[in-house]
Formats: structure tokens, C-alpha cells, sequence
């Protein structure tokens, strides 16, 4: 990559920011597992049936002849090219409701779609029908009690443009495009995370329509053990139709990237570690190593939620001592700072991503990641991205959202622009994430592209048994699988 054109560089590390904290890269494998091609006997779906389930709901039915077909079917990974019997854009919780019980009697596979930006394409499924919540949107809020209403089908960019005027906001992720539903029910990373929380510490209550047919109320009064579910647990519950967040007052905020010239990855690593250990709940910090041209490269990524001297001043030594060779950090709206860590940029044909936490970024670790870099693909990512703060403050067994200590989510990925390069990239992100492993407690379930059952118990921890008893209760069939899945036994 050639250091002088901006617009390049932003285009080639697009994908890789947008992995911070709620925004995952999605994936090419899984296929196996996931990818069950009309499993539930979907290749024949009775005209009549489907008739009378569109005249019963006031959303759309999509079938494959619909001229929107193929546009409503497609996810941000294009890695996975499903093709779902039918696609139901559902208009409201009764929609959902009868759309469940259609893809039950007919005994087909079941997705959910928000914003179609999980990992593994989830969000879609082959030769089944797919719930797909992108109308119901609408965002509400309540200046007063502080407090934000959004239907799930809401991305990132919707819930902050319509807090922000008031100048409030709420933990989310990065990616104006990401739904919040993904966001929060997988947990919810984002840059006021170190002073406010994961975006589910700050759900105050959620709308849900279970496997049953019924719309319920999950929250610290209601229904309890569900509200404890979905907050991390994904949407292995029930589908969720609306969100009721706390909201903080946030307006200007100090963000932007430190970029530095290629090589020097393990001192400035070293450099990354010494500053976010003594930051504090104000300034989120995150590292990427990307390649370029003259070879990989490291950029820092920081946005500090407080006065701009101050945060400038916490940044001196990252200036002064390493010389970033460009530094786009500067004061700016905070709704302006979410937009930025994802520019619009060229997608490629697919991608793979893998994490793991580590307790300390140790020299063991960071050897590991420099020498993986030195021999990557041609297109890959590490994002390094530091806990601390608000969201280390509950405990793992609060909510099924179980990292909760200090330390590093470190998520590797590849992607491609042409199919063959796609084994490759994917061999890399899993050598890499193999090698940390050992040194790992825990990873985060929504920057996953393979969900075995090992890695879905990792990711939980002791927070497992227990969801796997509320999954019992409210999904024993297992319907809702099209997920990194809890299994019911």
C-alpha cells in the first residue's frame, strides 16, 4: 500500500476497524455445520401455504421469483450465497409470531435477519425461510429518563443519529451498517465500553416473540432468567423485536487513528501495551496491524470520551516518542467518530475471522502475532482491542456475557477477492488464533466464524450450564439454531 494515498489505506483497513467492538468480520467456513441444504425438507414448500401465510401477515412474503430475491438474500459476507425457500420481511411482533409458526409446521430450517452482518452468514439459510426484521426500525427517545426505544431492526447508525441531536448516546459498535440486535444480544463492544459498559449492560428491557408464539417482556422484573439469556446469549431465546437502552450524556469526543510507517510491529506493540495500562475509563484504545506495501503496518485507534487537552496530553507519548507518520486524531461529534471507523470501501468476495482474550499481551503473544504478520496473506487483520474500565467492573455471572476481566480481545482475520485465495486466509487466521490459544481465558461470540460447540463453551465459560438449562426452557426443539449455538442438551 502506498503510504501516500489516504484513501487507499482507509479502503484496505476498513473491514479490520469495523471488527472493533461490534462490528465482526464474517466468514467463509462453518459451511459443514451450518449450511444444512434443505435438511427440513424444504424443496417443496405447498403455493397454498404460502399464500396463506402472506395474506395472514402485514409484512411481504419474498420467493426466489421475486425481482428483490436475490438482493434481500444477500449478506455482508459474500462468502455464503444461500438460498432460503422463502424470505418473510415482517412488519411487527405478530408477523414474527406467525412466521415462526410457519417455518415450524412446515418443518424448515429457520433464520433471523437484523442487519445481516454476523459472522457467519447466519442471517440466512439454505432452502429455509428467513425472518427478516429490517422494517421494523423507529427509534424513540425519552430526553427526560434518559432512555432509548429501537425496533430490532435498527442498525448502529439509526439508534445514534437519533440520540446524538439531544447529545446522548449509548454503547454500540462501530459500524453504522451492524443491527443492533446482533450487537446486543452477542454483548456489545464499542468505544465508550470502558466508561459505560458492554451496549447489554445497558439494555434496560427487550420485546421478544418466542419459538411458542408469544410475546414477552424480558427484563430485571420480568421473566428474568431470559432477560440474563439475551444479554450475550444471542438469539438462541426467541426473536427479539424491540430494545429499550440507558442512555449518557456524550457529545464531542477526541478520535481518530495514529498511523505508523511499516516494520517496528513488536516495539510498538510494546508501546500499545505500556499506554493502555494506565488509561483511564475515558480513552478506548485499540491496535491493528494491516499490510502495506512497504510491509505490515500499525495504526492505533483511540477515542477518548472527555476533554480534548486532556486526551491530547494522554497522547504525547505516542506522538513524541514513535513518530506516527500520520495522525488523524482530532476533536469531533461523537456521532461523527462512529461514522469514521467504517468508510464505505470496496467488499471483497468473502472473509474469515477467529478471536481469542488474553488475560496479558505478553511477549510470548506478541512475538507470535509479529511473526504471523511477517507471513500473512496478502490480505489480513489483527485487531487488538483493550479491556478495561466499566465493562471489567460487572461480574462474568451478571449476565451471560461472561468477559469481564482486563486484558486484550485479539481478532484475526483474512479476506479475499477471489475464491482461491480464501482456504489460504483461513488456514492463516486459525494458525494464528491456534498459537495464542494457550494463553487465552475466554473469547467473544459475536467475532466468530466457526462455531463448533467447543468454541461456543468457551466463549460462556461457567455462564454455559446455565444457558443451556434457559434454552431448554424457551427453544427444546432447538429451533432457533441459524446461531452460535446453545444446544438444549
Amino acid at each position: 500500500m502506498a503510504p501516500a494515498t489516504r484513501r487507499r489505506f482507509v479502503q484496505q483497513t476498513a473491514l479490520a476497524t469495523a471488527a472493533l467492538c461490534g462490528c465482526p468480520i464474517p466468514a467463509l467456513v462453518g459451511r459443514g455445520t451450518h449450511d444444512r441444504t434443505h435438511d427440513e425438507g424444504a424443496s417443496q414448500v405447498e403455493a397454498g401455504a404460502i399464500q396463506k401465510l402472506a395474506s395472514a401477515i402485514v409484512g411481504r412474503v419474498i420467493a426466489p421469483e421475486a425481482l428483490d430475491y436475490d438482493s434481500a438474500r444477500a449478506v455482508n459476507n459474500r462468502a455464503y450465497d444461500r438460498h432460503p425457500a422463502l424470505i418473510v420481511r415482517c412488519a411487527n411482533a405478530r408477523d414474527v409470531a406467525r412466521t415462526l409458526d410457519f417455518a415450524q409446521t412446515q418443518r424448515l430450517l429457520l433464520a433471523v435477519r437484523a442487519g445481516g452482518h454476523s459472522a457467519g452468514g447466519y442471517g440466512v439459510c439454505d432452502g429455509g425461510v428467513v425472518i427478516d426484521l429490517s422494517t421494523m426500525k423507529g427509534v424513540e427517545v425519552d430526553v427526560r429518563r434518559r432512555i432509548a426505544r429501537a425496533g430490532a431492526g435498527s442498525l448502529v447508525g439509526d439508534l445514534d443519529k437519533a440520540t446524538q441531536p439531544f447529545g446522548l448516546a449509548t454503547p454500540l459498535g462501530t459500524c453504522p451498517t451492524v443491527g443492533i440486535a446482533g450487537v446486543t444480544l452477542g454483548g456489545g463492544e464499542g468505544t465508550l465500553m470502558p466508561k459505560y459498559g458492554a451496549t447489554c449492560d445497558n439494555l434496560i428491557s427487550a420485546r421478544l416473540v418466542t419459538v411458542s408464539g408469544r410475546q414477552v417482556e424480558a427484563s430485571h422484573d420480568t421473566n428474568a432468567d431470559l432477560f440474563w439469556a439475551i444479554r450475550g446469549g444471542g438469539g438462541n431465546f426467541g426473536v427479539a423485536t424491540a430494545f429499550e437502552y440507558r442512555l449518557y450524556p456524550v457529545t464531542e469526543v477526541l478520535a481518530g487513528a495514529l498511523i505508523y510507517p511499516a516494520g517496528r510491529i513488536t516495539e510498538l506493540l510494546a508501546a500499545y501495551l505500556k499506554f493502555t495500562g494506565t488509561a483511564p475509563d475515558e480513552m478506548s484504545a485499540a491496535c491493528l496491524v494491516v499490510p502495506s506495501e512497504q510491509g505490515p503496518r500499525l495504526l492505533i485507534l483511540v477515542s477518548y470520551c472527555g476533554q480534548a487537552d486532556a486526551g491530547n496530553e494522554l497522547l504525547r507519548p505516542l506522538r513524541a516518542q514513535f513518530k506516527p507518520q500520520a495522525d488523524t486524531v482530532k476533536a469531533m461529534s461523537h456521532l461523527d467518530a462512529q461514522r469514521m471507523w467504517f468508510p464505505a470501501a470496496a467488499k471483497p468476495d468473502g472473509y474469515f475471522v477467529a478471536n481469542v482474550f488474553l488475560p496479558q499481551l505478553s511477549e510470548i503473544a506478541v512475538s507470535a502475532i509479529t511473526a504471523a504478520t511477517q507471513d500473512a496473506p496478502r490480505k489480513f487483520r489483527v485487531l487488538i482491542v483493550h479491556f478495561h474500565g466499566a465493562v471489567t467492573r460487572a461480574r462474568p455471572s451478571d449476565m451471560a456475557f461472561a468477559l469481564r476481566q482486563s486484558g486484550y480481545e485479539v481478532d484475526v482475520s483474512g479476506n479475499w477477492s477471489a475464491p482461491a485465495e480464501g482456504a489460504s486466509a483461513v488456514r492463516w487466521v486459525n494458525a494464528l488464533c491456534d498459537e495464542l490459544r494457550p494463553l487465552s481465558q475466554g473469547l467473544y461470540v459475536n467475532g466468530l466464524s466457526e462455531t463448533s460447540d467447543k468454541l461456543v463453551r468457551t466463549a460462556y465459560g461457567s455462564n454455559y450450564a446455565r444457558l443451556v438449562k434457559i434454552k431448554k426452557k424457551y427453544d427444546p426443539n432447538n429451533v432457533l439454531r441459524s446461531n452460535p449455538n446453545i444446544r438444549p442438551s
